[in-house]
């Protein structure tokens, strides 16, 4: 382990050597979904972005690469991984990732998690949801979601608005707590909810 982790966590790597499981629980509670898929199912070709919580309880903003090391046996006996700090120094900010409850985007890869779960949208679902939680909690109107629309690979006519939101509350709703994300205001348009 590199000496750069005492810099990126204030945890030293002896502190590491010495607690396994000190990774997992560097990783931000709501991120955690994603990193216990890497440990269970192995890593992807793919870097993920996520929060880690440093000694000192401030939240940093990271890229992890991550490389599955399989026994002769091909079960999964380890995980290596690079981790570099992906936030703005000036703002602690990773404008690229956007998180609205447990609806996570990464705006650079065109990735959607909904509680940890990776959501397969298409580029007009995508665009729908980043419009919507550009203005998380006000009304978007149906003219201004059409205009996206049409933008995008679709064109939007009749009822694609309506057929739009129906596919991605289906995809990104909260069934279990029986609350919508997307909430319609009659003869407006629609907004992400706020709670």
């Amino acid at each position: 382990m590199s000496r750069g982790v005492t810099r990126l966590t204030g945890y030293t790597p002896e502190e590491h050597y010495a607690s396994p499981d000190l990774v997992r629980r560097l990783v931000h509670p709501d991120d955690r979904p994603l990193i216990d898929d890497v440990l269970s199912n192995g890593a992807t070709a793919s870097p993920i972005v996520l929060r880690w919580l440093s000694k000192d309880g401030r939240s940093v903003w990271v890229e992890q690469r991550d490389v599955s090391v399989y026994d002769e046996r091909g079960g999964l006996a380890a995980i290596e991984g690079i981790a570099r700090a992906v936030q703005d120094p000036t703002t602690g900010v990773r404008p690229s990732i956007r998180i609205a409850e447990d609806v996570r985007i990464d705006l650079d890869r065109g990735r959607v998690f909904v509680d940890g779960r990776a959501v397969h949208l298409t580029r007009s679902e995508f665009r729908l949801l980043v419009l919507l939680t550009d203005a998380q909690g006000e009304t978007v109107p149906r003219q201004r979601i059409m205009e996206e629309l049409r933008d995008g690979a679709c064109t939007a006519s009749g009822r694609t608005c309506e057929v739009h939101v129906s596919k991605l509350r289906a995809k990104i709703e909260d069934v279990a707590r029986r609350r919508e994300r997307i909430e319609t205001v009659r003869g407006q348009g629609y907004r992400f909810a706020r709670r």
